[in-house]
């Protein structure tokens, strides 16, 4: 079987981790043959490309498009977006001539994971046509705006309109899934969304996954031990929401706890006021050394997630990875991840109730090392739903039902 994959970002090292792309041709190749259609990157990348042999893979790379003089004036986004709709028409070009010859048996539409620009790869016909994992329609709880600010808010705001009104009625996102013979939702809400909008059904699996489990030991928390705590993201990036965490933390009434903050960024006046308050319970490492971040990972008893907008973050499954429970609010990519066997889901309510809630669940745990254990071990067994392996059985079970239901036409 020879599948024709369309991803623009299929970075081997971006940033701490593999892109999506990277993770799924080094899996999906030892089973299927892939044409990977990928957009041009830079030097470093391509070089990788090129001297890193995978069998069963043939490289395609479409360069990036040039939009002229107008759209170089642009701002960096509209720019992109640009130039990257005129890349989805070079890339569909290429499927259609593969698929004409008879050189593939399916397409998978795989990233980015946004549902905005659906290429036109799904106007082809002649071969099962595969999309996502995608998502997009995760809107940032409005209940929660005190974490965003204002200027936060507003963009949620109108994220909100923008992003729903493209999802229901643009035409193009309405053919495209009307024509996709299956659609994999990388959040519960999208999967909800299709159905509710598009009358369409969507198995949900999370764009990111694990690769290898570091350990098979469950963590074990002491009742005279520190409890430690690790959050990592943008210290100014508003729908991070570092400020949530701080407010529970304030609200803790045990003292025998540290929490490791990484990323980079400057924290808001009141925050920083708030780190401030929390004095040396709390390290500020900013942006450090993946292995630094990982380090304290493998330290900690409990990971914390605060994001109010995320599709499924790569250091949940880092944390998985190293059977460290997490503590996140129920929303997002996350409330599917996330169970009561392997972690603690905060319920989206009011911010005080929401801050109230995240300090209750830590002193608790706090107060009974043993539960620390017990989600630890939850993670262990949870974390197989979640390895790549896995997740490849269900692309090549959707692939070998796709090309029979073909044959048979």
């Amino acid at each position: 079987m020879n599948i024709a994959l369309i991803t623009y970002d299929i970075s081997p090292f971006r940033g701490s981790e593999a892109s999506v792309s990277w993770n799924f041709v080094t899996q999906m190749s030892r089973h299927v043959r892939l044409t990977v259609i990928y957009g041009s990157q830079d030097n470093e990348i391509e070089h990788y490309i090129k001297t890193h042999h995978i069998d069963n893979v043939e490289w395609i790379a479409v360069p990036k498009k040039d939009v002229g003089r107008f759209g170089r004036g642009l701002r960096q986004d509209y720019y992109f977006s640009l130039y990257y709709r005129q890349w989805h028409r070079e890339a569909a070009d290429i499927v259609r001539r593969l698929a004409d010859s008879g050189s593939i048996d399916l397409i998978h539409y795989l990233n980015p994971i946004g549902f905005k620009e659906p290429g036109w790869c799904w106007e082809n016909k002649n071969v099962p046509y595969v999309w996502g994992p995608v998502q997009g329609v995760d809107n940032r709880p409005l209940k929660l705006c005190k974490a965003l600010g204002i200027k936060g808010t507003v963009f949620a705001v109108v994220r909100r309109i923008v992003h729903n009104g493209l999802f229901m009625y643009y035409p193009r996102v309405r053919k495209a899934f009307r024509r996709a013979d299956a659609i994999f939702a990388a959040t519960p809400a999208t999967v909800r969304g299709l159905k509710r909008h598009h009358h369409r059904d969507a198995l949900y699996l999370p764009e990111n996954g694990i690769t290898a489990m570091e350990t098979d030991t469950p963590v074990t928390f002491a009742p005279n031990d520190t409890f430690r705590m690790i959050w990592i993201g943008g210290l100014d990036v508003d729908r991070k929401a570092i400020g949530i965490v701080l407010d529970a933390l304030l609200q803790l009434k045990h003292t025998n706890w540290h929490i490791d903050i990484f990323g980079d960024g400057t924290p808001s006046t009141i925050n920083a006021r708030k780190i401030s308050d929390l004095g040396s319970r709390i390290t500020l490492h900013g942006k450090v050394d993946r292995e630094i971040v990982q380090r304290h990972m493998r330290e900690s008893h409990l990971h914390i997630i605060s994001s109010l907008g995320e599709a499924t973050t790569t250091v949940l499954f880092e944390a998985m990875a190293k059977a460290v429970p997490t503590m996140t609010l129920d929303h997002c990519g996350m409330a599917g991840v996330v169970c009561h066997r392997c972690g603690i889901k905060i319920p989206i309510a009011t911010y005080g109730n929401v801050t109230s809630r995240m300090a209750l669940e830590i002193d608790r745990l706090i107060d009974t090392p043993d539960r620390v254990a017990e989600l630890s071990r939850g993670v262990l067994e949870c974390s197989k739903r979640f390895m790549w392996a896995n997740r490849i059985d269900t692309f090549l079970d959707t692939y070998q039902r796709l090309t029979a239901q073909y044959a048979t036409r």
